[in-house]
């Protein structure tokens, strides 16, 4: 009987080992199942850059690349070496852009309001394209041009007499060619234009004596 009580204690303690490595994994198990999920990454949203966008006018405008900040080039006044009987008579380069749907022809004039409103260009039935410079004369014969107050006819450019003065070129959309002849004055200039005037354009630059 001693014996097999012994042998039975003894396989007890090579059994118990067996089950507590046994049990080891499913508390593993357990305490994985209970421990807190994993966090997850939040959703992020990412605001665009934000990006000047110039978008392009659709108005009717003019630009000249004699005109740099607002400042006349020299060589289109009195500094300049080009003349006329005394008076500076290159003219500047002008560029339009969104002429109006109907637009027959361009008419221009340029005035010193500094100078009490004094007439250096004064044009008509100009084609719908852009001006180079010197036009005023290079393209005479095939242009409509009024008097200006110097009393030639054509450009006639800046001659400050002191200070600092600002010229206003504006340039007329028309619907129809007007019946103008070289040597028109302003008068006739706004009359002929009042009622074709589908849009028109400013620029202003400045001259100094």
């Amino acid at each position: 009987m001693k014996r097999i009580r012994f042998l039975f204690f003894a396989l007890l303690l090579c059994v118990a080992p067996l089950a507590c490595s046994a049990a080891r994994p499913a508390e593993a198990q357990d305490a994985d199942a209970t421990a807190a999920p994993a966090a997850t990454a939040e959703a992020v949203t990412v605001e665009p850059t934000a990006t000047a966008v110039l978008a392009a006018s659709t108005e009717f405008a003019v630009t000249s690349e004699g005109i740099s900040n607002g400042v006349l080039g020299e060589a289109y006044g009195a500094h300049g070496d080009q003349k006329t009987r005394g008076i500076p008579s290159r003219s500047f380069p002008l560029a339009f852009a969104n002429a109006p749907e109907g637009t027959a022809c361009f008419a221009l004039s340029v005035i010193d309001p500094d100078g009490g409103n004094w007439v250096h260009w004064l044009a008509v039935n100009l084609p719908v394209q852009n001006l180079a410079e010197n036009t005023s004369i290079d393209l005479a014969e095939s242009l409509i041009q009024g008097k200006n107050d110097f009393g030639q006819i054509g450009y006639g450019g800046p001659t400050p007499p002191s200070g600092t003065h600002t010229y206003v070129i504006t340039v007329y959309a028309l619907s129809a060619l007007v019946s103008l002849e070289n040597g028109f004055s302003l008068k006739q200039f706004n009359a002929a234009i009042e009622n074709n005037v589908l849009a028109s354009a400013e620029l202003t630059g400045d001259y100094t004596k």
